[in-house]
């Protein structure tokens, strides 16, 4: 069966919620490897995960909070970046890895590549700042089917990864600076909300350059303070730190 890595994003809110996940993670989660988990100091130490240091990657929160001017979602932009950044900062990853947010309790098996492409949910959520930002990127990153990719997981293969990082800053003539082009095309309107969505840019992306090299799927889920009687026959719930 293919096999892939998965890769947590680790917030400081979310440190005691990630216990109780990583069980339902291991059990449910198929054809796995490894579970990474990628925490700022001091990383945290959880049996069967590794964890990874966030100042090993190439850009740093002081960085990002210098260019969106100390945006109170410093670390909401930090963590899409290092979803993006996962597969060549972390050392040995495979070519496929699985994010998942750190709140997301999967509560059935469930696959994530099939023919060794990934399988991609869908959500409903429509933000138009999500869009104005990815056609800044590219003119060709648009929406291309109704249906959103935020579903609080995505699987990212390496060398897809590499090819939007290199459309994009080919456009922008700037090499080796994805991340700052991320951050620059935001709207400043939108910074303290919510300006930008990796998982929207590289679904729209994937469903554009390479539609016949993945699979899109409905899973029922919902987003929760909790599992319980009412939505314990999921595939998942989403438990939020603003809903706990």
């Amino acid at each position: 069966m293919d096999k892939m890595d998965i890769v947590i994003c680790v917030g400081p809110k979310d440190r005691e919620i990630l216990r109780q996940m990583i069980p339902f993670t291991k059990k449910n989660i198929l054809n796995y490897r490894n579970i990474y988990l990628i925490c700022s100091p001091p990383c945290i130490d959880i049996d069967g995960t590794i964890s990874i240091d966030e100042t090993q990657f190439v850009f740093s929160k002081s960085e990002i909070s210098a260019i969106i001017k100390n945006s109170s979602r410093v670390g909401w932009y930090l963590q899409q970046l290092l979803k993006l950044y996962a597969g060549f900062c972390i050392p040995d990853l495979l070519e496929n890895y699985l994010v998942i947010d750190s709140d997301t309790f999967f509560l059935k098996p469930t696959l994530f590549l099939k023919d060794d492409q990934p399988i991609f949910t869908t959500g409903s959520e429509y933000h138009v700042p999500y869009f104005d930002h990815m056609i800044k990127l590219h003119p060709n990153l648009k929406k291309v089917i109704k249906s959103s990719g935020i579903a609080h997981h995505m699987v990212f293969n390496k060398k897809r990864v590499q090819s939007l990082f290199s459309l994009v800053e080919n456009f922008h003539k700037r090499e080796g600076d994805f991340w700052k082009i991320f951050l620059e095309n935001i709207d400043p309107r939108f910074i303290q909300n919510s300006g930008a969505s990796e998982y929207e840019i590289y679904f729209s992306f994937n469903l554009l350059y390479f539609p016949n090299l993945l699979h899109v799927r409905n899973l029922n889920w919902v987003n929760s303070n909790s599992i319980n009687s009412k939505n314990k026959q999921c595939d998942y719930v989403s438990i939020h730190w603003y809903l706990r």
